[in-house]
């Protein structure tokens, strides 16, 4: 998401991820500079990338279905110091094909993740996906499957996972001083009444729609004319993305089962509706409720009020760990189970700092080093799981109960 304070306080975790494959690659020298692929040209593949500049290596080559995005992307490559223009192709299936490439960003609408991601396992790219990994639960499980069987390295964009702020606060819930976790509850309210960010902008004209491959954005959905709220919010449309319980859900997700420690949920319910956006098909509030087995994890989230900001907060049966954008991001722990007195002092653990430089850093190192990044393609799956099963949950008004063994649903 766009917002600058919400994306610093949505940003992640370190990673000692165990690898759960051996790439079977050789490893680069420190020095060595990469030759990296973008596929998807908008505002957070221009954000992956520029990292990838800003740490020394070339972005080779770019691929969008719309010619002013390939423009655009030219531009902010020559800001961010970058000497030579990139190749600029209408499809990322001729990217792939680019001599001298190494990896590959894929940063597109959610909906084209799988096809890419399967696409560049078969040409032999490594790739950072961005999240949320899958469209549905069953591509996530293709993309695990490929992504293993190419034995490449891929980094999904769950960046909680590459700072150390997060880690040293599951140190904390893990140890016995915290007790028991019983319940985490995580929000994520913004105000978008007063501007979307993501409504086609005012310049968006006949010029700009001329050079959009609109069969080429739909992929594998629905056909359907040309619509330009749909291009722009695609989140929205269930066709393309799963709205904000996956995109929003991969972030707080993530913390929930990394640091409760337990990797998969038990059963999910979900509850909300479109209340004011009524162009969006998914709900523009959603509350969804996880049962981990030993603990409860609830999360909410809306974009109509702004009051509650985003946080999250783990409660023990001895101490009590609060995080909130409001708060500076500050990393904050009570040794109560009560209410805090405002004089109760408590002891800041961390703050929260933006991850996404650190998260394309862990990826490049990774694919240099031949070790998984910090957030692998199982990771991402399993993050990505626990929120369809809430939409899943929401779209069937049914409690959805999952086997994790059988990787299925097995009751609602």
């Amino acid at each position: 998401m766009n917002s600058p304070d919400r994306r610093t306080f949505l940003a992640g975790t370190a990673a000692t991820a165990v690898a759960l494959g051996t790439p079977a690659v050789q490893a680069r020298g420190a020095n060595e500079k990469l030759n990296v692929g973008l596929i998807g040209c908008g505002n957070r593949g221009r954000s992956i990338s520029t990292e990838c500049v800003k740490a020394g290596h070339n972005i080779v080559a770019t691929a969008d279905v719309a010619k002013f995005r390939l423009d655009w992307i030219a531009e902010q490559f020559d800001k961010a110091g970058q000497k030579s223009k990139p190749t600029a192709y209408d499809d990322y299936r001729k990217l792939l094909e680019h001599k001298g490439l190494d990896a590959v960003i894929i940063a597109t609408p959610d909906h084209h993740h799988k096809d890419c991601l399967l696409a560049a396992m078969a040409a032999d790219k490594h790739a950072y996906c961005e999240k949320p990994l899958s469209h549905t639960i069953e591509q996530g499980k293709e993309m695990v499957a490929a992504v293993r069987k190419a034995k490449k390295i891929v980094q999904v964009g769950n960046q909680r996972h590459s700072g150390e702020h997060w880690a040293r606060c599951r140190e904390v819930i893990q140890s016995p001083d915290f007790g028991q976790l019983v319940w985490v509850k995580v929000w994520d309210c913004r105000n978008w009444v007063k501007k979307d960010p993501f409504a086609p902008p005012k310049d968006f004209g006949p010029e700009q729609i001329k050079g959009i491959n609109w069969d080429g954005f739909l992929g594998s959905a629905k056909k359907c004319p040309f619509d330009a709220t749909r291009y722009w919010s695609w989140r929205w449309f269930w066709d393309y993305a799963g709205g904000l319980m996956t995109d929003i859900g991969a972030h707080q997700l993530d913390i929930v089962q990394w640091l409760g420690g337990i990797e998969m949920p038990k059963s999910v319910t979900a509850n909300g509706g479109t209340y004011h956006f009524k162009h969006w098909e998914t709900p523009d509030v959603i509350h969804g409720v996880w049962d981990y087995g030993k603990f409860a994890a609830t999360f909410a989230v809306e974009f109509i009020n702004g009051y509650d900001g985003v946080g999250a907060t783990f409660y023990g049966t001895k101490q009590t760990l609060d995080c909130q954008a409001e708060t500076g991001g500050l990393l904050r722990l009570y040794e109560t189970i009560d209410k805090p007195s405002p004089l109760l002092p408590a002891k800041v653990i961390g703050k929260v700092v933006n991850e996404t430089p650190l998260h394309v850093q862990n990826w490049l190192a990774a694919v240099k080093d031949n070790k998984d990044p910090s957030s692998p393609i199982e990771l991402g799956h399993k993050v990505i799981t626990a929120a369809h099963l809430a939409n899943i949950a929401y779209r069937t008004g049914k409690k959805v109960v999952w086997d994790e063994t059988k990787e299925q649903i097995v009751g609602g």
